[in-house]
């Protein structure tokens, strides 16, 4: 079974299993947000993952009420934070864009240490604290590093055959190891509209900024932004500080005790204790 492309990303909206369980996140007890990645089938270019993502942010800022911007279409790691501070909080759901999320800061394991890299994964951990839906690019689910796909909540799979359908992926993490994991949904691929051939002025605005990239002599979102390089890295022990944190936080946040995190992350549970926040009432 498959759904039909159409003029509107919205128009599938109340017929997708994907699209229901994401706007219970958003609307549901919880009242959060969500991170999906899109990427595509054997890592294959032109395959229309940022109509994609131009689709999911105009359809979904329709549901919201929300009023998208230019500037809500980000490819450096700075941006993104920095628009990401700027959105409201959790009174008005909404949408960011990250487009080429491996050229942003977040992706391969020689920046995994980077401080924009450990960032950009904390804020993806504290995305329940803003109703802020984060829609990220990049060629392959395996190009961001662990720390990104754990706190991950869908993937979409976008088809090298057919262009312009994907397939949607709920992922989960398994509680003793970690490791994330997906699971496809029954309704099939679904499709979605060109963005590019409809002339949409998000689309050319971030294959604009996709181009001014390309023709810089960084090659790298973030100094072009005038971020950090690669050379500016946490230390190792402060990084891993700052991973068993968000993991210990992440899993607390779950209704895990005090005791099954510390078994977790190896820790006592006064360290936990002091590193981690009890969850608010709209987290639970």
């Amino acid at each position: 079974m498959s759904t039909q492309q159409s003029n509107t990303f919205r128009d599938f909206a109340t017929e997708s299993e994907f699209m229901d369980d994401l706007l219970t996140g958003v609307y549901g007890p919880r009242q959060g947000g969500a991170r999906i990645i899109i990427d595509a089938q054997n890592a294959a270019t032109g395959v229309a993952k940022t109509s994609l993502a131009c689709g999911m942010a105009r359809g979904l800022s329709d549901i919201f009420g929300y009023e998208l911007e230019k500037d809500d279409f980000t490819l450096s790691g700075e941006e993104y934070l920095n628009r990401w501070r700027e959105h409201p909080g959790q009174e008005q759901p909404s949408v960011i864009v990250l487009d080429e999320l491996a050229g942003a800061g977040a992706g391969g394991a020689r920046r995994s240490m980077s401080t924009q890299n450990v960032n950009l994964g904390r804020s993806w951990q504290l995305m329940r604290k803003k109703r802020v839906v984060t829609l990220t690019t990049l060629p392959h689910w395996g190009d961001a590093d662990a720390k990104m796909r754990r706190f991950a909540d869908y993937r979409l799979w976008c088809l090298a055959q057919p262009i312009g359908y994907f397939l949607p992926y709920k992922v989960t993490a398994g509680f003793a190891d970690g490791d994330e994991r997906v699971r496809g949904y029954d309704e099939g691929r679904i499709g979605f509209p060109n963005y590019d051939a409809l002339n949409d002025e998000f689309y050319q605005h971030v294959t604009a900024k996709k181009d001014e990239l390309l023709e810089s002599r960084y090659f790298d979102a973030d100094k072009l932004a005038g971020g950090e390089t690669q050379q500016e890295t946490m230390d190792p022990d402060e990084a891993r500080k700052e991973e068993r944190i968000e993991i210990a936080q992440d899993l607390r946040d779950s209704g895990k005790s005090l005791r099954e995190i510390a078994d977790v992350v190896g820790m006592s549970r006064s360290w936990c204790h002091q590193n981690t926040e009890t969850p608010t009432e709209n987290d639970e």
